[in-house]
């Protein structure tokens, strides 16, 4: 059976027995596999020679050793091979899947999202993130720029990283630019030659006897007077400032091609340069790989199961000794079958994510337990600190939830992250009028004039059929907004800690020179530096919202008053209105260094 099937069949069971969390939702945690429909490889051209089958045949075992290695995971799998002159490259992509009908196949089997996807891939002769000096090129050499080790080592998204990708390729060349990429070459010796100022020089006047330029005096000229500047240097390496160098960049105008700011030294900004000779060029038309290369962008928690797995099985689990010497030392594989490397962790990983899915549909059952008239709680107390939190549902990017627990605070705690998380136990549309209770909690220890802060949002629009908010159609949204204070602001006019509710509507009920909405905010003293953390309560009753803090009430929507100071036209929620979406957010200001927690939700009729 398909590996789509089988996922398709699984979490068809999956709604049937928990409706509540969409098939799209459930996506993120399920392992989807590679695709068996062949569209992206029926290009290849196959000429039958000996020469050209030997190259299929090295494609063919990159496509074998990823499809070992890597399981797709909340993305469906594909690869293209491609047997060129002077190489053989496979290119790998995850894409997108849903379970919208475009993207289903008759027998109700994943399709690939257009343009959603991320390249990874396994090549023979080619240079990942490299640039060629056209210029300077014939079908006899090739120079080209390659962006030293490190480069943009101070993107932030990169924060953290291995500057060598992890143990499991210390062994061998590794480059972190563009790209990831780990090289295998004979004896760890990549056959590319640095170009020193001298010869780059030297090319670049050989160029223009092989095309003649309009204005070459121009050019003849500038490149005298460069050999002329670096004549003491002229054996030193080649390094630019350019990353693609044409004959004008570089020798039309008084830029000197050779300048490197200081600001592009420390950042490694710049681009040496180097060459393949013809001996080289010639080698890498047979079959034997001259050096092999596996390039992937780089990918971290915050960007998804999808890309973190992708990223985590081909630096961690592509078995680069097996393929090494597979190549470049035969013999000691002769007879032995490929296999993962760190292949246990492999496996639980993704035992995990078989895991995860079945404790989601298991736990629907706890609904049963309930007490009369509560419809929803959850006090974490099951969850496995740093875990997901179970039948709450989030989009896996950015800093993710997860469990936590706080000091001096009893019991477990929803860490909120990047996203909006809600529960998937919920039974939804909330009956008209409901209680809504929770604790929010921040750090003890901030500075700032504001610490941990979190809105609740109701919406009586369905949420999208990928667990997102609806903002389209009729309906109305009800934001209440918790922000804590520093207590050192108390006697200024500094303080910050207020309880703001925001009511919406489409269509508009509440609306002074053409801006629709009422809003009431209020100072909240008991959620602090010091008071870190507070009981909440929202109450919906006839239309009207009463918000308490510790038992004590703060706002109502009477309160509320349209956006120039007018009086609510409708002071609440439109008579009849039913939620359909409950959320928490993150709204805190410093989200990387303060917390914000929720526990001990509790949602019942009233």
């Amino acid at each position: 059976m398909k590996a789509t099937s089988i996922i398709f069949i699984c979490l068809i069971a999956a709604v049937n027995s928990f409706a509540q969390l969409s098939p799209e939702q459930r996506i993120q945690d399920s392992i989807i596999g590679w695709w068996d429909d062949m569209h992206f490889d029926n290009h290849l051209k196959i000429d039958n020679t000996p020469l050209q089958k030997k190259k299929i045949a090295v494609a063919d075992k990159f496509v074998e050793w990823m499809k070992k290695s890597y399981t797709p995971v909340a993305g469906l799998g594909t690869f293209t091979r491609n047997v060129g002159k002077n190489n053989t490259k496979v290119l790998f992509l995850v894409w997108n899947v849903s379970f919208d009908k475009m993207w289903l196949d008759q027998k109700g089997h994943f399709k690939p999202i257009d343009e959603e996807n991320t390249p990874f891939r396994i090549s023979a002769n080619v240079i990942p993130a490299s640039y060629p000096v056209s210029f300077l090129n014939t079908p006899n050499q090739f120079f080209f720029t390659w962006p030293p080790d490190g480069w943009g080592k101070d993107n932030s998204n990169r924060k953290g990283m291995d500057t060598r990708i992890h143990p499991n390729v210390y062994k061998y060349i590794t480059r972190i630019n563009e790209e990831v990429t780990v090289y295998l070459a004979p004896n760890n010796q990549l056959p590319f030659k640095q170009v020193s100022i001298g010869q780059y020089l030297d090319e670049s006047l050989e160029s223009l006897n092989r095309k003649p330029q309009n204005d070459e005096a121009r050019y003849r000229a500038a490149i005298a007077k460069w050999k002329e500047k670096y004549k003491d240097r002229l054996n030193d390496p080649a390094v630019l400032h350019d990353m693609q160098p044409t004959i004008i960049g570089q020798f039309f105008g008084d830029i000197d091609p050779f300048a490197i700011s200081k600001i592009e030294k420390e950042s490694n900004q710049f681009y040496p340069v180097y060459k393949l000779d013809s001996t080289t060029i010639e080698l890498c038309k047979t079959e034997q790989p001259q050096w092999i290369t596996v390039s992937l962008p780089y990918k971290t928690k915050e960007d998804g199961n999808q890309l973190f797995e992708m990223y985590t099985a081909v630096t961690q689990n592509i078995n680069y000794d097996y393929i090494y010497q597979y190549f470049y030392d035969p013999e000691k594989v002769k007879g032995i079958t490929y296999r993962p490397a760190n292949e246990e962790q492999l496996t639980a990983r993704l035992n995990s994510y078989r895991k995860n899915a079945s404790d989601q549909n298991n736990a629907f059952t706890k609904v049963s337990s309930l007490p009369p008239n509560v419809l929803f709680m959850d006090d974490f107390s099951t969850g496995t600190e740093g875990g997901n939190p179970a039948n709450w549902f989030f989009r896996k990017f950015g800093k993710h939830s997860s469990i936590a627990t706080i000091k001096d605070k009893p019991g477990k705690w929803i860490q909120l992250g990047a996203e909006p998380v809600s529960p998937t136990l919920l039974k939804k549309p909330l009956p008209e009028n409901c209680i809504l209770e929770y604790d929010l909690a921040t750090d003890a220890v901030f500075g700032s004039r504001t610490g941990g802060a979190a809105s609740l949002v109701l919406n009586t629009r369905t949420s999208n059929a990928d667990g997102s908010e609806s903002l389209y159609n009729n309906g109305t949204r009800v934001t209440i907004n918790i922000e804590s204070g520093n207590e050192a602001d108390y006697n200024n006019n500094n303080y910050r800690g207020v309880i703001k509710i925001d009511i919406n509507s489409t269509p508009s009920v509440n609306t002074q020179n053409f801006v629709e909405g009422i809003s009431a905010t209020t100072e909240l003293r008991e959620f602090t530096n010091k008071k870190n953390s507070v009981h909440v309560k929202v109450q919906i009753k006839a239309g009207v919202i009463t918000v308490f803090i510790n038992d004590k009430v703060m706002l109502t929507s009477s309160d509320l008053k349209m956006a120039y100071g007018g009086k609510c036209i409708s002071c609440g929620v439109p008579a009849a209105a039913k939620f359909n979406t409950v959320f928490w957010k993150n709204t805190s200001y410093d989200q990387d260094n303060i917390k914000t927690y929720i526990s001990n939700v509790k949602i019942s009729k009233d």
